[in-house]
């Protein structure tokens, strides 16, 4: 006879039976088919079934520990992907599944992508099959101790040595030392290295070399490398990865080991410059594109973790508009039911749906992109670059603090490692300050923006799609009387008013940026003003990421129920119903969070502010029985998830029980420090009897 479940397990199941559309279908929309959801399904199954991931022992590892167990899994990696022939996407989702960044990770993530953008056609033919069989293991050498963000100010060297048609790569000073490079302490044989290109004593400016690290014989380091691990990171996150360092003392490769497919050095040490000054930057924009979509899947698992705990946990007395105290008097009521937590909580699963679809948007654009540069077309070079960047500062921004956002929904539990959400936190934080710091980045789509005024004065058919609000400002005076066309509460669920609302703000924005900048110059140039602009620049950036992920995920439900997608594309009408919600949703906390924006100019009135406010509250209260279907949507498996209260059953209180038992700790009667420390602590000033 089964045992009854416990109350738990009845909260999520019962709350599973108000989802007011297919869950199924929803998860198509989110994977782009269902031939998609059952392959990612494959590949996340290929992981989980591997004894060396699994993560029960993870949290009592320390550094040195689990380096090992990450180059331990990083061999099983690269088994598995030649083992089933896996292509880059499949890999993607085998990362995922990993659910932790191992040395082999920046191997495919940033090694491979670099060659193939910034390799000849030659020297692709010969380095990347080495790569993708793991003849070679590679990384990614920019950061140095000294530098990060200013890659101008790299202090790494490689001078040409006429006489032996060699580069002889040098750490120039203490500072120039290579720092924080994944794969480089243990694992890496070979490394992308920027450098600063010295022909004759002419700096060329920063550009990359292939640098054999070890001896593909014994994997000891060349002379002239000196080369290790950095240690253990905050909060335990990046354990498993063996971010490094390195330093060069006249270590010597080939002239060929310059990657040169658009600079160029002849053996006579002639130095041809490229088509487009910042045709390298494709594997950057590469990098932060897959950010944008992999903080919807970090920013899903959170709130399914948490969506999930808050439907069965039950705290007080207290009444509230949505309760079930008619199918169950007496018990407390479920936290998901207190309308704070609800307003906390459900724009985040609508950040994370909005995130989603805008990965795909600019993975789009990044393919576009690189498919234009292979033919010598650098027009969208520019936007995309600048768009990529916005987004990666302002994603990653709202990632970090979704997931410790989440954290602390779940109350005290959630400061339990077996929450899931710690090891998650530590994973995502650190995308705050890498591949560009969030705040630095925020200048690129600023100073793009500042161009687009330029060529609006001058030429505004040709201002890009993403930036076509600059129009606006040309009659100033239009602009400036300009307000908000909202008169009833439902005129909010228009899209096409709170585009208008986002685009208004962007301009202005962008407008006074421009304004400031041109008064500012007074004589001296721009760039010695610029740093007093850097908070109009933050603002207005991530102003014109919030427009385009709405714009996005508008787009990407019109597209769901276009009659003319083909089966596996169109959503069903209750579907679409509660992905327009959550667009609602998502676009109007944008703007009550960001009121002064639009207040400051008077766009919106005050009985406006009033009114979105409560629209807000009214959409989050019509997410609440499908909050637990949105997140099973995301399809996320307990594997993955490694939660004890975000489980699929419900079953919280006895897994995070189950959890703790395996404690070390737990597998001794009496600490076995006792002796030692506890009993003459206890018996210091005599026996005493109770």
């Amino acid at each position: 006879m089964s045992a009854e479940p416990s109350q738990n397990k009845k909260d999520l199941i019962h709350a599973r039976t108000k989802t007011s559309f297919n869950i199924d279908d929803m998860t198509d929309y989110i994977y782009s088919g269902r031939a998609n959801v059952e392959h990612r399904r494959y590949i996340i199954d290929l992981i989980a079934r591997e004894p060396i991931f699994q993560k029960d022992d993870w949290s009592w590892l320390n550094h040195t520990d689990a380096v090992k167990r990450g180059v331990a899994m990083s061999a099983r990696l690269a088994e598995i992907k030649l083992e089933h022939e896996l292509n880059d996407l499949d890999f993607a989702t085998v990362i995922e599944a990993v659910d932790d960044s191992l040395p082999l990770l920046l191997h495919h993530g940033a090694f491979i992508p670099v060659l193939n953008a910034q390799g000849s056609d030659e020297q692709v033919e010969k380095w990347v099959p080495l790569a993708e069989n793991y003849q070679i293991i590679g990384c990614y050498a920019q950061t140095e101790l000294g530098h990060g963000s200013n890659l101008s100010g790299l202090e790494t060297t490689a001078t040409f040595i006429r006489e032996t048609d060699e580069w002889e790569i040098n750490s120039t000073t203490f500072t120039a030392a290579k720092w924080w490079i994944g794969g480089l302490g243990v694992i890496c044989t070979h490394a992308v290295v920027q450098a600063k290109l010295i022909i004759d004593g002419k700096d060329y400016g920063a550009h990359v070399f292939i640098v054999p690290i070890r001896s593909l014989e014994d994997h000891k380091p060349f002379p002239g490398v000196e080369v290790g691990d950095i240690g253990p990171k905050a909060y335990g996150g990046f354990g498993k990865m063996d971010n490094g360092f390195a330093r060069f003392t006249k270590h010597r490769i080939p002239r060929e080991y310059m990657l040169m497919r658009f600079s160029k050095v002849s053996r006579d040490g002639v130095f041809t410059k490229p088509p487009h000054a910042k045709l390298s930057y494709g594997s950057m924009v590469l990098l932060r594109s897959v950010l944008v979509r992999q903080m919807g899947g970090f920013l899903s698992r959170a709130t399914t973790i948490a969506t999930r705990y808050l439907t069965v946990r039950r705290q007080f007395h207290n009444p509230t508009q949505r309760n079930d105290s008619d199918l169950n008097p007496g018990l407390e009521t479920q936290v998901i039911n207190y309308p704070m937590v609800q307003n906390r909580l459900f724009p985040m699963i609508a950040q994370a749906y909005a995130l989603n679809a805008a990965g795909s948007v600019m993975m789009g654009m990044y393919i576009n992109l690189m498919a234009g540069l292979s033919q010598g077309n650098v027009d969208a070079l520019a936007e995309v670059h600048a768009m990529s960047s916005a987004l990666k500062s302002y994603c990653t921004t709202i990632g970090a603090a979704g997931i410790e956002e989440c954290r602390k929904l779940l109350g005290g539990h959630g400061y339990s490692y077996f929450s899931g959400l710690p090891h998650t936190f530590a994973s995502i934080v650190p995308s705050n300050t890498y591949e560009g710091d969030n705040y630095v980045l925020t200048q690129q789509l600023a100073r793009y923006l500042l161009k687009e005024f330029t060529t609006a004065r001058t030429a505004p058919e040709k201002v890009t799609p993403f930036s076509k609000y600059v129009l606006l400002t040309l009659d100033r005076d239009q602009f400036s009387k300009a307000t908000c066309s909202v008169v009833k509460p439902e005129d909010w669920l228009n899209p096409d008013i709170q585009l208008a609302a986002l685009e208004h703000r962007c301009a202005r924005l962008a407008m006074e940026l421009d304004d400031a900048v041109e008064a500012g110059k007074g004589g001296s140039t721009t760039d010695k003003t610029w740093s007093d602009h850097n908070m109009e620049c933050y603002r207005v950036s991530h102003a014109h990421a919030q427009y385009v992920l709405v714009l996005w995920f508008l787009q990407s439900i019109r597209g769901a129920q276009n009659a003319e997608s083909d089966d596996e594309r169109r959503a069903k009408p209750e579907t679409v119903k509660v992905l327009q919600q959550l667009s609602n949703l998502h676009a109007l906390h944008i703007m009550q969070t960001n009121l002064a924006d639009f207040a400051e100019d008077a766009y919106f009135s005050p009985t406006q502010c009033h009114s979105l406010r409560a629209q807000v509250k009214a959409l989050v209260a019509s997410l609440a029985d499908n909050a637990v279907g949105l997140t099973d949507a995301f399809d996320h498996p307990d594997f993955l998830l490694d939660s004890a209260l975000g489980a699929s059953d419900g079953d919280a209180y006895k897994r995070l029980w189950d959890k703790a038992q395996l404690e070390p700790l737990n597998k001794q009667v009496v600490f076995d420090g006792y002796e030692e420390y506890i009993r003459p602590l206890l018996k210091k000033h005599g026996d005493v009897k109770l």
